[in-house]
């Protein structure tokens, strides 16, 4: 008897864990958040909504490639930043502990020890 409950038990555990995939709505108001739920719902759901938090912006590194070998200043790292359309910018040094997550509007400029970048992306 025991067994046959076991598969129930799990997919009923399950269920209660699962994402409904619904957008939270903070506001208070009934009908006026209706329409404004419903429309963030529709742009929350289209993948990656990560670059319209950011005002829209992403990032393009193709074009910066030929800066490799360079020395990396402040100056430098902002010019590189407003050639690729990126929001913000970072410089990872080596053994540096940094977030991993992927932001489409930041230019990441990987540099060495002397801070010479060795390596420019996106993320």
């Amino acid at each position: 008897m025991i067994r046959k409950l076991i598969p129930f038990l799990l997919v009923a555990s399950l269920a209660a864990c699962a994402n409904t995939g619904a957008p939270r709505s903070s506001s208070a108001s009934g009908s006026s958040s209706s329409s404004a739920s419903s429309s963030s719902g529709a742009a929350s759901s289209s993948g990656m909504s990560s670059a319209s938090g950011y005002g829209g912006k992403t990032c393009d590194a193709a074009a910066l490639q030929s800066q490799i070998g360079q020395k990396a200043t402040p100056s430098v790292m902002e010019d590189l930043r407003t050639r690729s359309g990126s929001a913000t910018a970072r410089m990872l040094r080596p053994g540096q502990v940094v977030t991993m997550e992927y932001n489409a509007t930041r230019l990441n400029l990987i540099v060495d020890d002397k801070d010479v970048m060795t390596a420019i992306r996106c993320g």
